[in-house]
């Protein structure tokens, strides 16, 4: 996320707490204000030194309850995605990743989980499970939220497992919908390792082969834990480029790049591609041997 987005998200954050501290330090005002002109009619409140040390605090206080907040939020978050990568390192993404996220999609973390799961089942290649868990996520809640928090990653992911979705199915209409509808939640987070990961995918469905290479070699995979990141990170990243290299006709650099991606495949669905991309580059290869 930008520096800037960032800032924003908190700045917001922080100024809904300070609205409310200072609702209640003008009702204390008031309040002392009253008391002191029934029972102390010789010291009234002097409202010019109260307002500025009232703001102050108000301030102060916001501060505090904000970064408090949010570190009691991530707390359980926290502690599930570290449950969720203990799967992903023994396993991957099997049936017990997505258990586990439906186990936990309650309150404010359901929608997030409910994506994730979509996600997840698109990188499984199970279509419909996909689409069914995606027509459960409460959009209306989860694009509130984002406007007025001014945090936009879950509607980000939203529209990034739609295009996933799409270009999956083959929809290549589908994919340019969800893209043109999110593109202004995408655009605020172009530099996630989710939004380039698919926004490689749909360059390499729109012919775009060069740009989903170029673009697929800028994700660091941060996301990810560090001893994950060449496991599932660079396998998901050596079969784009694979896919992309066999669309462009250098066939012994598919093979290599789909070969690398075999070496610790996330998912069996991503294993049958990157193994297909194989028998149609040596294929193609051999034919075109056989034309010279």
């Amino acid at each position: 996320m930008k520096l800037n987005r960032k800032m924003l998200i908190i700045a917001k954050g922080v100024s809904v707490w300070w609205g409310i501290y200072l609702i209640l330090g003008c009702c204390a005002g008031f309040a002392v204000r009253m008391m002191q002109t029934l029972f102390m009619p010789a010291k009234p409140l002097e409202i010019i030194v109260y307002a500025p040390y009232m703001c102050v605090c108000a301030l102060i206080l916001a501060v505090l309850t904000y970064f408090i907040g949010e570190t009691a939020k991530k707390a359980p978050r926290r502690k599930l995605r570290r449950q969720l990568f203990a799967i992903m390192a023994e396993e991957g993404f099997s049936s017990n990743y997505t258990s586990k996220l439906f186990e936990n999609a309650r309150d404010d973390m359901k929608n997030v989980l409910y994506i994730e799961a979509a996600c997840v089942y698109c990188m499984r290649g199970e279509y419909e499970a996909a689409e069914k868990t995606l027509e459960v996520v409460d959009m209306v809640s989860v694009t509130d939220i984002a406007q007025s928090t001014g945090d936009f990653r879950i509607v980000a992911y939203y529209y990034c497992v739609k295009m996933a979705l799409r270009i999956i199915q083959k929809d290549a209409d589908g994919a340019a919908r969800a893209y043109d509808d999110g593109i202004y939640y995408l655009d605020a987070y172009e530099g996630n390792d989710i939004v380039m990961a698919v926004l490689s995918l749909y360059q390499t469905e729109a012919g775009l082969y060069n740009s989903a290479i170029d673009t697929v070699e800028k994700i660091k995979w941060k996301s990810l834990p560090r001893k994950l990141r060449k496991r599932y990170g660079k396998a998901f990243s050596n079969y784009v480029k694979a896919c992309n290299l066999l669309n462009m006709g250098k066939y012994d650099d598919a093979v290599i790049y789909a070969r690398m991606s075999l070496e610790a495949p996330c998912t069996e669905y991503i294993a049958s591609e990157a193994e297909e991309i194989i028998k149609r580059a040596k294929s193609a290869k051999h034919s075109a041997v056989q034309n010279t």
